[in-house]
């Protein structure tokens, strides 16, 4: 039996369930038992997510989370989340008949076979995940005690060894750092698991958590690392702020979403419709993703002339930006532009 973790709202529900249904569906030979870590969640998406597991034979059960516990985490002061994103740190003592289990964010979609990861040995290793680009500058890295040669992982997918955790105390660290008095703060919970465990993670394939939105380098992975990403992704994680699947907007991978959420048999799905603005930025990124996707192909002369066009694009933005009122951020922008005045195509 594998056990299957996750943490979800009523506004999250929807996307919680076609997660799951892409899980069940995905691994129909495997028998699964998923843990809900819940705080608002109303009866009713209970419901449909125990419909959901009967439909497919597995087993869900859902723990209610003591927040007094997570009483002083830290928050950024811009689009701060709530508690339920420190909920992962509380693992070891939630679940505590388990001793390995695999995490998953609710805005992920599972292609893949978990008994792969499952098959993964861990004693050694506090989790395993997949390589971040983070941190994202030096008081970044400063903050979180990284040296230049430490690697990061990412917090949406972690296959955790929670004996790991209860022998060494992790728990306790872990709400330690959360806690701690740190500005700005940048990933939450990310942060906390990348300071409290550097060098004590195990580095999965970067197929186990495939951004849509394009495909992460690194020296450290080899060539079909990159084509299994891009062409056999085990996990599609929609982490993009800019990209989500239930906006009303493009969104590169959505059709998988669409899919495994009508499968799911959610009732009257809730697709955001975003402001015009956010919605025209939406298609020139859009754009910008499918040109970078294609670069390799392209003789040097179409890439500049690409370069140059987004530039002019970024520049009429910008404008528009100025006569809004904004002329702070505009000035801003611009200052960032004429440093680095060559998009990062």
């Amino acid at each position: 039996m594998y056990n299957i973790t996750c943490n979800t709202d009523d506004n999250y529900a929807q996307h919680c369930t076609a997660m799951l249904c892409s899980l069940f569906e995905n691994n129909k030979d495997e028998e699964i038992t998923v843990h809900v870590l819940c705080g608002n969640l109303s009866e009713t998406n209970r419901q449909l997510i125990k419909d959901l597991s009967v439909r497919y034979q597995q087993q869900v059960l859902f723990h209610a989370v003591d927040e007094s516990v997570l009483d002083g985490v830290q928050f950024r002061s811009k689009r701060p989340l709530t508690k339920a994103a420190y909920y992962r740190l509380l693992l070891s003592s939630i679940l505590r008949d388990v001793d390995k289990v695999l995490y998953l964010d609710c805005d992920m979609i599972v292609l893949g076979k978990i008994k792969e990861l499952f098959d993964i040995e861990l004693d050694n290793y506090a989790l395993a995940a997949v390589l971040d680009p983070m941190p994202y500058n030096n008081q970044h890295q400063m903050q979180l005690h990284l040296s230049t040669e430490t690697h990061t992982f990412c917090s949406g997918i972690m296959l955790v060894n929670l004996e790991y955790w209860r022998k060494n105390n992790i728990e306790s660290q872990l709400l330690e750092f959360a806690k701690r008095k740190r500005e700005p703060v940048y990933l939450h919970d990310q942060d906390v698991l990348n300071y409290v465990l550097k060098d004590h993670w195990f580095m999965l394939p970067p197929k186990w958590n495939h951004n849509p939105v394009g495909i992460q380098y690194s020296p450290l992975f080899r060539s079909y690392h990159f084509a299994d990403s891009a062409f056999c992704p085990a996990v599609i994680h929609y982490c993009s702020e800019i990209f989500k699947p239930w906006y009303k907007a493009p969104c590169p991978g959505n059709k998988y979403y669409k899919r495994y959420l009508k499968l799911s048999n959610y009732p009257a799905p809730r697709y955001v419709t975003l402001p015009v603005r956010r919605h025209l930025y939406c298609y020139y990124k859009y754009i910008h993703r499918m040109a970078m996707k294609y670069k390799p192909l392209m003789p040097r002369i179409i890439v500049l002339l690409i370069e140059d066009m987004f530039n002019l694009l970024r520049l009429i933005w910008y404008m528009c930006i100025a006569l809004s009122g904004k002329k702070e951020r505009f000035v801003r922008l611009m200052s960032n532009f004429f440093i680095g005045n060559r998009i990062n195509f």
